[in-house]
């Protein structure tokens, strides 16, 4: 399946370990994402897997944060919809931003 000539990743061929920041998935994997276990947040614009990824520095707060698997709507909706893999980003937030911790 294809989406505006880009490849739309699904349940078989979708792997966390290679995902970009833009990358494609169909609503499948979204709804796999919010069905393992309760979500960071679940909504149309941001959908967000329950575990936290890891912790980044927030540049507004100077605060640690922890960061979620991200996904937002292109197209459709839940069930029917394109999404786009947004990285790990902070909970509500679709932009990948902050710093990650300096291990010595």
């Amino acid at each position: 399946m294809t989406y505006n000539g880009r490849e739309v990743f699904t349940e078989d061929n979708f792997s966390y370990d290679r995902a970009k920041i833009g990358d494609l998935v169909d609503a499948d994997v979204v709804m796999e994402a919010m069905d393992c276990l309760p979500p960071a947040c679940m909504r149309l614009g941001c959908a967000q897997l329950g575990e936290p990824y890891s912790h980044r520095e927030d540049p507004e707060t100077g605060k640690w944060r922890a960061t979620y698997a991200t996904f937002k709507c292109l197209q459709g909706g839940w069930n029917k919809g394109v999404w786009e893999y947004m990285g790990h980003c902070f909970r509500g937030e679709t932009t990948e931003r902050g710093k990650d911790p300096v291990y010595c």
